[in-house]
């Protein structure tokens, strides 16, 4: 199975610096992209790295640094989205959460329950 990833960021670089160290995953269809100006992001959460048995590793958000971030008037203007296969996704994320790299709520939850 494929799955379609979309990570958030603040800046182009940051962006790119996380494709250039995705290259090493087997990932397709990767392109980095400017979000139009908006008044108001998804609400987002720094990418995490899981283990298989869906735990998060060490250094992760709790539920009351969750409710912090939904205050947060951080803007993110680049989103990086690529596809992956199943059983390269664990590496991916795992890749992302070495970088400035946020995911939308859905997308963290989806990860955290598979």
């Amino acid at each position: 199975m494929e799955h379609h990833l979309q990570a958030y960021f603040k800046n182009e670089s940051d962006a790119e610096t996380a494709l250039a160290k995705l290259q090493r995953c087997p990932i397709r269809d990767a392109r980095v992209d400017s979000i139009p100006d908006t008044d108001s992001n998804p609400f987002l959460l720094p990418a995490l790295s899981f283990t298989s048995n869906s735990t998060p590793n060490t250094g992760v958000i709790t539920d009351r640094d969750v409710i912090s971030r939904a205050d947060s008037s951080d803007t993110f203007h680049y989103l990086l989205e690529f596809y992956v296969n199943e059983k390269d996704r664990e590496e991916a994320v795992s890749i992302l959460s070495k970088t400035e790299a946020h995911l939308d709520k859905e997308a963290y939850d989806k990860i955290r329950n598979n």
